[in-house]
């Protein structure tokens, strides 16, 4: 009778894990429905099923779907597998998937490098420029260039600890010895500047160390803009001048965390600078991306300052929906990743406040973004999947 009874309970143990991952698998396929925007019958043509059998019987799949699966989402396939086989979270109806969830050196690498920044596949960066740097042979200013391109990774990724290591390290390199090549001075440039921005985030995370951040941040800013500006007067760049706003924007939201300058006055100046985006084609890409910036940094300082929660709503609607509009004309999943996450931060205050859960409506292209941006970053795949359980979905 033992041997029965420990028999039945394994027996329901595994069926409650292939229900457990049937579930999940389904939910995934949705989710790829959405992203790719296709038809049932043209997502089973991709991962090479037959449209009645894309989930198995026994709610198990095999591993070719699992990576065609991933290639469809721009999903890691860890990242599927996690999912898909992560321990259920028990009684938790909200955040489902809130589980444990070559060479760089030649011009066609540069290329390549271009391209996975403008995906938004910074993990990807990560890996090539790490290979490239355990690379022997590489020239020191080579090396310094793959060392700048890697803090910018990590900032995007917000893993902030390495992005500040990075960045303070090549700050030091270059105090030892003083930048000649324009090339080299451009990365100092981006080494103050990626040091001060990774500051400028680490407020949000610890705030008791809110000012000396602040004030740490709002230095190497400003050093990296004046180099810049430096830069700027000896040949045109659109990059640089992309910069430049960039350092600006993020100055005044620094000003307001040191208490330099009042809350009012920072999202004044922020709010004023958006009229420059009334025609987003005369502005250059680069230029344009800035203001996308300006706007994170304006529902930075809203979020934290303004107790008005009809005033905080206005200037959060202002400064989200341009984001959003700037990211989706530059394609920029940076960005995108920043809006979804500040619009959820801000859905959950005015539910904290009002003490009742206001509805969150999206449509199937914003479920596409989320989508997208959870599989490029990491640390927005939890909060993507609260979005995607909280929120009525028109459409779906």
């Amino acid at each position: 009778m033992g041997r029965i009874a420990t028999s039945s309970a394994v027996d329901a143990t595994a069926l409650a894990a292939a229900g457990h991952r049937r579930k999940r698998l389904e939910r995934l396929l949705r989710l790829a429905l959405a992203y790719r925007d296709c038809s049932r019958k043209e997502l089973a043509r991709t991962l090479g099923r037959d449209p009645t059998k894309l989930i198995p019987g026994t709610g198990i799949p095999k591993l070719d779907l699992v990576v065609e699966l991933a290639t469809v989402l721009d999903w890691p396939v860890g990242h599927v597998v996690e999912y898909l086989w992560s321990a259920p979270t028990g009684n938790r109806q909200v955040n489902d998937g809130d589980g444990a969830l070559a060479s760089t050196t030649g011009a066609d690498d540069v290329r390549e490098m271009l391209r996975l920044r403008g995906n938004g596949r910074y993990l990807d960066i990560v890996a090539k420029v790490t290979h490239g740097l355990n690379e022997p042979g590489l020239s020191p200013a080579r090396r310094r260039t793959l060392r700048s391109t890697l803090a910018e990774a990590y900032y995007a990724l917000w893993s902030l600890v390495e992005s500040l290591a990075v960045a303070r390290d090549l700050v030091e390199t270059y105090r030892s010895a003083a930048p000649r090549t324009r090339q080299d001075r451009k990365t100092h440039a981006m080494a103050l500047y990626l040091s001060g921005q990774t500051q400028r985030r680490l407020v949000s995370i610890e705030p008791r160390r809110a000012r000396p951040l602040a004030s740490s941040a709002r230095r190497d800013l400003e050093q990296s803009l004046a180099l810049c500006r430096r830069l700027a007067l000896e040949r045109d760049d659109a990059a640089l001048e992309g910069m430049i706003n960039t350092c600006i924007g993020a100055m005044i939201e620094t000003d307001v965390a040191i208490g330099s300058r009042r809350p009012s006055d920072g999202l004044a100046q922020l709010l004023s600078g958006l009229d420059q985006t009334r025609d987003t084609a005369a502005l250059c890409p680069e230029r344009l991306e800035s203001y996308g910036w300006w706007c994170i940094y304006g529902c930075n300082i809203a979020l934290r300052h303004l107790d008005d929660e009809r005033e905080l709503q206005q200037k959060m609607a202002v400064f989200t929906n341009k984001a959003d509009e700037i990211s989706e004309k530059l394609d920029d999943w940076a960005l995108r990743e920043r809006v979804f996450t500040m619009q959820h931060t801000q859905w959950e205050r005015a539910a904290g406040s009002t003490g009742f859960r206001i509805p969150c409506v999206i449509d199937n292209d914003d479920v596409r973004v989320i989508t997208g941006a959870m599989g490029r970053f990491p640390c927005f795949r939890a909060t993507g999947w609260r979005i995607l359980d909280s929120a009525q979905i028109l459409g779906g």
